[in-house]
């Protein structure tokens, strides 16, 4: 179930790290989240971010004093995504069951 508080934690990241695509994935995209289940994203940036560690740095600080529910982020690139979402991977599980938050 896409919350009110999974649209704040996207818009928040969307503008501190400027993706190209939010994905949020796993339980809360399937609608089968319980009290204890964490928010899974993964964000698809450009070709050219190259230091994506950075990227996942920035997106969890952007979130301090936001989240009552612990946040994993996951990011790649677009090209990565493609390339990878065929095969069985994560983003073959992201791209089949995870719900887009944003795209430029």
């Amino acid at each position: 179930m896409i919350t009110d508080e999974i649209r704040t934690i996207a818009e928040r990241i969307q503008k501190i790290v400027n993706p190209q695509k939010i994905y949020l994935f796993g339980s809360f995209a399937r609608d089968e989240e319980k009290d204890d289940s964490d928010y899974d994203f993964y964000l698809v940036m450009s070709d050219s971010v190259t230091d994506r560690l950075s990227v996942s740095q920035e997106a969890y600080r952007s979130l301090r004093g936001l989240k009552r529910r612990s946040v994993d982020i996951v990011v790649g690139s677009v090209s990565g995504f493609e390339e990878r979402k065929t095969r069985k991977t994560l983003e073959n599980i992201v791209d089949r069951e995870g719900v887009v938050l944003y795209e430029k």
